[in-house]
């Protein structure tokens, strides 16, 4: 791996993990990663899933998880974490209707932050569009953020959604400088394409502005995902990886 340190989120190539998960990490290998972000285990075990990882040279850096499952259950998700050696959990998607309802998620991801912190696990939240919409004065997302405390909670900031929802990436990722140790690596595709995401490099993101932001900011990870492609998936990411490896 050469340049940034970059991994590939492998709910990208689901539709090939669905049917075959050894057989599709060994091709994500071959497409030029070295390291994942996992998102499920399909039918199989934590362990099982290791050893499958392990056997085609692949090391998992972060996962995916549940926020019920990050507040209700942080002892699970520790070992977990533990059986790959991550030291990141992510909690991908959430929503509230309000405030109230955006406060009590915060409540919930400090406590739960705090609790994986102790167990040596730091906890992250991903943003997608909604995000970004304001509650008497404030973006949800930065309202996650002021009401929990920086060790309870990092930011896996995701760039095209940072975007989709109306702000710059690059802003966000410097706003929070030190709390921001995973970058989502996403490529929007031009108005009017469907789907309206990109192989990363060839959409219409600007990635100088935002690498550059995120070596400011100490971004540790970043990783690669396509929510949808126009060609097969596999193919995409590894348009991608062959990006990510000039920069």
């Amino acid at each position: 791996m050469a340049g940034l340190p970059f991994a590939l989120q492998l709910y990208s190539v689901r539709d090939h993990l669905a049917k075959d998960i050894p057989g599709t990490l060994a091709k994500v290998k071959e497409a030029g990663y070295d390291n994942v972000e996992l998102a499920g285990f399909g039918d199989m075990t934590p362990e099982e899933y290791r050893k499958t990882l392990d056997a085609v040279g692949l090391k998992a850096i972060s996962c995916h998880i549940g926020l019920d499952e990050a507040y209700n259950a942080p002892e699970r998700v520790a070992e977990t974490c533990g059986v790959f050696g991550m030291r990141f959990a992510v909690v991908p998607h959430t929503s509230a209707d309000d405030e109230a309802g955006w406060l009590d998620i915060a409540r919930r991801l400090d406590k739960a932050g705090g609790a994986l912190r102790e167990r040596g696990i730091q906890l992250c939240y991903h943003n997608h569009a909604h995000e970004f919409t304001k509650y008497n004065g404030r973006h949800a997302f930065d309202l996650l953020f002021e009401e929990t405390q920086p060790e309870h909670l990092g930011a896996e900031i995701d760039t095209f959604w940072v975007e989709y929802g109306g702000e710059d990436a690059a802003a966000y990722i410097l706003k929070y400088e030190g709390r921001c140790p995973l970058l989502h690596v996403k490529d929007r595709a031009p108005e009017g394409a469907d789907p309206i995401f990109a192989e990363v490099g060839q959409g219409t993101m600007d990635w100088d502005p935002i690498f550059a932001a995120a070596k400011t900011a100490g971004v540790q990870w970043y990783i690669v995902e396509q929510d949808q492609c126009a060609i097969d998936s596999l193919e995409a990411v590894r348009i991608s990886a062959d990006y990510m490896k000039t920069r």
